[in-house]
């Protein structure tokens, strides 16, 4: 981030807001805290021009960054990717240039998202045929009343009628983990 300071500060700007976004960049729009916010100031027009340090800060599904593009950018507001040092609008028009290289370059973070994805499982593949055991030691599992006492605040809620989702949003724990609960319940 202060790489970005330092250009925003180069370039003039005042700095509004400081998004760090905490969830994986190939999530839905909506299901990302971050980009939320982002338009969220960006449709209350408190911002002129976001600033990021390359386009899969943005998203790594072509799709949803380029909603992500002609959103700010029909709202006026410019996006400038510091690694390559470009921005969709220039004085107020849109850069063509600059989004078709957003189109090349959020497709390029998405075959990068597939191919470690891809040398990932294929090295878990390799490791379980050589005898590896993936994931979690067999008998490392806690005991159900140690485990639902350790989530007790979940329990309570799937208990009063919370879906799932909120709950998780609630107690900070992931979904995951609520299923399980909800399972042992």
């Amino acid at each position: 981030m202060e790489d970005l300071r330092a250009v925003a500060q180069s370039q003039a700007v005042q700095v509004v807001a400081e998004i760090a976004e905490k969830i994986s960049g190939a999530k839905r729009n909506q299901d990302r805290e971050g980009i939320q916010q982002l338009l969220e100031l960006s449709r209350r027009g408190a911002i002129q021009k976001v600033l990021v340090s390359e386009v899969s800060r943005l998203g790594r599904s072509t799709v949803e960054v380029l909603q992500i593009v002609e959103e700010l950018t029909q709202l006026g507001i410019s996006i400038y990717v510091q690694n390559f040092g470009i921005e969709t609008l220039k004085n107020g028009k849109r850069n063509p240039v600059a989004q078709f290289m957003f189109t090349l370059l959020a497709e390029f973070a998405r075959l990068e998202r597939e191919t470690l994805r891809e040398r990932i499982l294929s090295g878990m593949d390799e490791a379980r045929r050589q005898g590896v055991t993936i994931g979690r030691p067999v008998g490392a599992t806690e005991e159900k009343a140690v485990f639902l006492k350790k989530y007790a605040a979940v329990a309570r809620q799937l208990r009063a009628g919370l879906s799932v989702r909120n709950t998780a949003k609630l107690c900070d724990v992931a979904i995951n983990t609520v299923r399980k609960v909800k399972a042992l319940l």
